[in-house]
């Protein structure tokens, strides 16, 4: 998969190296008072296998693990969107059509559970707090996740709105995806992740089960549910532009939210994606123009990554800071206004 042309740097540069500097600091004082405690040359081997020596050394070893494991994801994780890699299947039979709809949706969800460092959220280590970029790009994609399954689920996976919605996508959608996104779970049972990834592998259950001889799961996207779909694409990215036109977001603020912002984003895009590809209608009638600018920005939002995220004058805007707020702002405005375009069109 292409990473969209956005450097895998870190999500919270200035906080980690803070904390990372901190850190060896307190470890060289503890070292300095160890070597000081035993500076005898007589004792000082006898010393260090004494049980204080041994439980200092202990301490001293976790605190470096954990500092390590929190620079290491503040460092090497990436927090932008990566290109929708479509099925092989072909987009112009229903089970192509349900298998396009299932991965755009669950792909941005997926790979973060199964990324190097897994979900963020629900992390025992201090990240959440620390690493808070990431963790908050995470959460823009479970939010976007769960708002799009319900609709596609009832918009895609029925006939119409008197047929029943499907038992495995009605838990996917109301059971797994609608869980926390911090419960750690008790060894791993009834965790964030577990939930997740369960309402991921009945997504790709329903997929491929649409189109067999035996079996009663469908496919069925009408004009209709597409206006639906592009309806439900506005309304997230408006939901998006209200929260940055909140003039209250202040400096501290404004990378939780930048961030946020870019993994809803990721999860509209895929799902535009894959709609264009299963009904070659939105061009003719939506307008290539609009697609290809929706696209055009859907990039430059998932490559938007500042090293230092600032809200300068969020109000007036004639701060001699930078807004980045009104920067990605700008972006999402313009998405929003060819995605009500193209449904316009489509409506008609």
């Amino acid at each position: 998969q292409i990473d969209n042309g956005c450097p895998a740097r870190s999500s919270a540069p200035g906080r980690t190296l803070f904390v990372l500097t901190f850190v060896i600091r307190c470890l060289n004082e503890l070292n300095g008072i160890t070597f000081c405690a035993f500076r005898r040359e007589d004792t000082l081997a006898a010393n260090y296998t004494t049980p204080r020596a041994l439980v200092m050394r202990a301490v001293l070893a976790v605190v470096g693990v954990i500092v390590l494991y929190i620079c290491c994801v503040g460092i090497f994780s990436p927090v932008c969107g990566f290109e929708f890699k479509k099925p092989a299947i072909s987009p112009d039979t229903d089970a192509g059509k349900a298998a396009y709809m299932s991965e755009a949706l669950i792909q941005p969800l997926d790979r973060q559970l199964n990324g190097f460092f897994g979900w963020l959220p629900n992390d025992l280590f201090g990240v959440p707090y620390l690493i808070d970029n990431k963790v908050n790009f995470q959460r823009g994609i479970i939010y976007a996740t769960r708002s799009g399954s319900d609709v596609l689920s009832h918009r895609i996976a029925r006939y119409g709105e008197r047929d029943t919605v499907p038992a495995i996508l009605v838990d996917a959608t109301m059971k797994h995806f609608a869980y926390a996104d911090n419960v750690w779970g008790w060894w791993y049972l009834y965790s964030t992740e577990t939930q997740y990834k369960r309402g991921v592998e009945e997504w790709r259950e329903w997929a491929a089960a649409v189109g067999k001889p035996d079996s009663k799961q469908i496919c069925n996207m009408t004009t209709d549910d597409v206006v639906s779909i592009l309806n439900w694409a506005f309304r997230t990215m408006d939901y998006c532009l209200g929260i940055l036109n909140d003039e209250s977001i202040s400096h501290f603020q404004s990378d939780d939210v930048i961030y946020y912002i870019k993994g809803v984003s990721w999860v509209v895009s895929n799902v535009l994606d894959a709609l264009v590809d299963c009904d070659k209608s939105i061009r003719t009638r939506g307008g290539t123009e609009n697609v290809d600018e929706c696209k055009k920005r859907f990039q430059m939002i998932s490559q938007f990554n500042p090293i230092l995220c600032v809200a300068g004058s969020n109000g007036v805007g004639d701060s001699f800071w930078p807004n980045h707020i009104a920067s990605l702002a700008r972006h999402v405005d313009v998405v929003g206004n060819r995605l009500s375009d193209i449904r316009n069109a489509m409506e008609k």
